[in-house]
């Protein structure tokens, strides 16, 4: 029996993706290992969002060969469709998937096993011929965590000029709806008590497919037709937050009152240049809308700093619109450069360190407001689903997705939803204690 482990690098869709060959494998009768002990086959889900995440990558490549040399090495993930051929040619890769051959995995490593002579395998197709999005059954025993990303969508047909992902991902294809629910009626019947809808272009799920079904469909049909107690939703872009989504948000409270909007820039100039389609009023206003009608609500948001042609008063801009916006997290980060997008050979490059300097910056500004929104919740009573546990304390989330250690529990509940009174916070982890009707 062959011995298998994974290592995951980049986003929640990657993660689904590597939970995804996980169920395929071990359905095939593989066992799996830790990536840093001994394996007969190494899988690395690779990152191509910046140049640190394909440097990451082949620096896995690398310590699985060292970790056994007669290991079959696979590479998928988005660096693998965007450069097959430079990961071939390194010392020690077996295969090159791309990100819509998973599939076949399973069956490639199994003819690689037999094989005495190994030669390279490449898979990898025209992402952009592709239109259907790949089904690959979720085994929920694959699932490593308490909350199970649920993958509704693939692909992105924006291009913002900064971004490599619809070269990586190809253009926007949306799972059939009932293929959803019934994934997520089997990963509620594993246990599971809280979904969260993952996709590469989320808010667009649905503009493919015959009757154009919404984001806001799919959370309706969910709330219908299972039971699912918590859910929650993946990164969002703000354009694609609509009427009826915002209504179903406030009408339940299974759906998580948080949201992840990537604002990118605080600088209309900016958001300009990215080919991103609206305003920084424009996003302002929708915070406000949403702050309003739903309660408790939180917002993140990804800012991307240095990007060409960011002068130090687009900076300030940038700064302005983010105190105003008083984010729960902001996920900051050096612009990197991808060889094939228009930002790429875009004037008024940022040197590294002015870019380094501005993500210390908004990091200082996010830790500032995660600050003043945690002391703001002391006092309340949270619903938090735990995730580690060691004798009567926990850890997990509450549904506005801030972590929350809990005292006070009493028996095994990893995995359950507890209610927890707060009572003071430290280090960006609030602490309270768990109510006992709960």
């Amino acid at each position: 029996m062959s011995t298998i482990a994974f290592t995951t690098l980049g986003c929640r869709v990657n993660q689904y993706d590597t939970d995804s060959m996980r169920g395929l494998f071990l359905s095939g009768g593989f066992t799996e290992a830790a990536f840093d002990d001994i394996a007969d086959v190494y899988v690395i889900n690779t990152c191509s969002v910046t140049q640190m995440g394909e440097k990451k990558s082949r620096q896995l490549i690398r310590r699985a060969k060292k970790r056994n040399q007669a290991a079959i090495v696979v590479v998928t993930g988005c660096y693998a469709q965007l450069a097959p051929s430079i990961l071939a040619a390194m010392e020690g890769v077996d295969a090159v998937i791309g990100t819509n051959e998973k599939k076949h995995i399973v069956e490639i490593v199994s003819k690689l096993l037999k094989e005495e002579s190994k030669t390279t395998v490449t898979v990898v197709h025209d992402i952009m011929s592709e239109d259907i999005f790949e089904e690959i059954p979720l085994y929920p025993s694959a699932v490593e965590h308490t909350r199970a990303d649920l993958k509704i969508q693939e692909g992105c047909s924006n291009f913002c000029t900064y971004c490599i992902i619809p070269y990586t991902r190809g253009r926007l294809k949306s799972r059939q709806p009932d293929a959803v629910i019934v994934e997520a009626h089997r990963l509620l019947q594993a246990g599971f008590k809280e979904i969260v809808l993952t996709g590469i272009h989320l808010g667009a799920y649905g503009k493919d497919l015959p009757d154009t079904p919404k984001l806001s469909l799919i959370l309706r049909r969910l709330l219908e037709e299972t039971e699912v107690p918590r859910i929650r939703l993946g990164s969002v872009e703000s354009l694609e937050v609509d009427e009826d989504l915002i209504q179903i948000m406030n009408s339940s409270d299974r759906i998580c009152p948080h949201l992840h909007l990537p604002l990118q820039s605080g600088s209309n100039t900016i958001l300009k240049a990215m080919n991103r389609h609206y305003t920084t009023e424009d996003y302002i206003s929708l915070v406000d809308v949403l702050r309003t009608v739903i309660p408790g609500l939180t917002v993140s948001t990804d800012i991307i700093l240095g990007f060409p042609g960011e002068t130090e008063t687009l900076f300030d801009e940038t700064m302005h619109t983010l105190k105003r916006l008083r984010f729960s997290h902001i996920h900051a980060f050096p612009y990197s450069p991808r060889r094939g997008t228009p930002a790429a050979s875009m004037k008024g490059q940022i040197e590294s360190q002015e870019k380094k300097k501005r993500v210390e910056i908004i990091n200082t500004l996010s830790a500032l407001q995660k600050d003043v929104l945690l002391h703001s919740m002391i006092g309340e009573t949270v619903r938090v689903l735990i995730e580690t546990q060691e004798g009567t304390r926990g850890e997990g989330f509450s549904e506005n997705y801030e972590r929350v250690c809990a005292d006070g529990l009493t028996e095994d509940q990893r995995g359950s939803i507890v209610t927890v009174r707060l009572e003071h916070t430290d280090n960006h982890i609030l602490f309270g204690t768990v109510k006992e009707d709960s």
